[in-house]
């Protein structure tokens, strides 16, 4: 028995079971949020600026023009839509003096929209032109059953990139909730390896992470096997450091690991399957 109540008091034990314990807290209020039934209708939204002064290489006396209207800046959005939650999402609970509307700022205009993708016709989802304002358009549905919803497709000449979302949905005060950007590639002019690099940017950050990886192991290896490898460095007094600072590696591996992999998680796509539609070049 006295060696048990010695093993308990060890310091290194009682942190132990203090972080198990905060680790099992924040699990269970994530499964209890999780198993919670509600409607949760969510977006995620990538972008593509086609034109824009600042960032192609178009001189000023050059004109440009969609559809008979001179255009300074032209911007592809993609915005996924679906219900994110466990219960169905009708379309009866929008509050009628307040619906859901996606907007750009005032002078902003959207100059075209379509539905690239949706889950199922039976949802009736559709988008309405606000005859009062050209940067607003209504988002009107039947209802969405979880996972349903719908891909758009903007092309707008607004300085921002993505809409801001608005309306009252009876029960849900948060309304659509903003589920972050989705990575996507991007076009270069670049040739060689950095092209096929600027190209795939999750590849940029899984190597990223494999290094960081790669430096954390390392300083967790056995003395011997670290001296066995800094033996290949022909500076003695790089060897000396190194040996002396497996801590070092340790901390700037897992930061070094931890940043990329953070953006991979937070920009992964969200949405379901379904609704996936790969992105067509202009």
């Amino acid at each position: 028995m006295t060696e048990i109540f010695e093993f308990f008091n060890q310091g290194w034990v009682g942190s132990l079971i203090g972080v198990i314990g905060i680790i099992l807290g924040i699990f269970g209020i994530f499964s209890y949020r999780i198993s919670k039934s509600v409607a949760k209708p969510s977006y995620q939204k990538s972008s593509l600026r086609l034109i824009g002064r600042n960032e192609d290489n178009l001189p000023k006396d050059v004109k440009v023009t969609y559809k008979g209207n001179e255009v300074d800046r032209l911007t592809k959005t993609t915005l996924t839509i679906w219900n994110n939650g466990t219960e169905t999402l009708d379309g009866s609970d929008v509050v009628d003096s307040d619906p859901l509307l996606i907007s750009f700022k005032e002078n902003d205009k959207i100059l075209s929209y379509k539905i690239l993708k949706k889950t199922k016709d039976a949802n009736a989802f559709s988008l309405i032109n606000c005859e009062d304002a050209t940067n607003k358009l209504r988002l009107e549905f039947e209802y969405l059953d979880p996972k349903d919803g719908v891909v758009i497709e903007l092309l707008h000449d607004s300085e921002e990139r993505y809409p801001t979302f608005s309306g009252t949905i009876k029960g849900l005060p948060s309304g659509f909730v903003d589920q972050g950007r989705v990575m996507q590639r991007k076009r270069n002019n670049l040739k060689g390896p950095l092209k096929i690099l600027l190209d795939r940017p999750k590849l940029v950050f899984v190597t990223a992470i494999v290094i960081g990886l790669a430096m954390t192991l390392f300083g967790l290896l056995p003395q011997e096997a670290r001296d066995f490898i800094v033996g290949f460095l022909s500076d003695s007094s790089a060897q000396k450091s190194i040996e002396q600072q497996p801590i070092f590696f340790v901390v700037l591996g897992v930061i070094y690991a931890a940043m990329p992999a953070f953006v991979l998680w937070t920009r992964r796509k969200k949405y379901p399957k379904q609704l996936d539609v790969s992105e067509i070049e202009p």
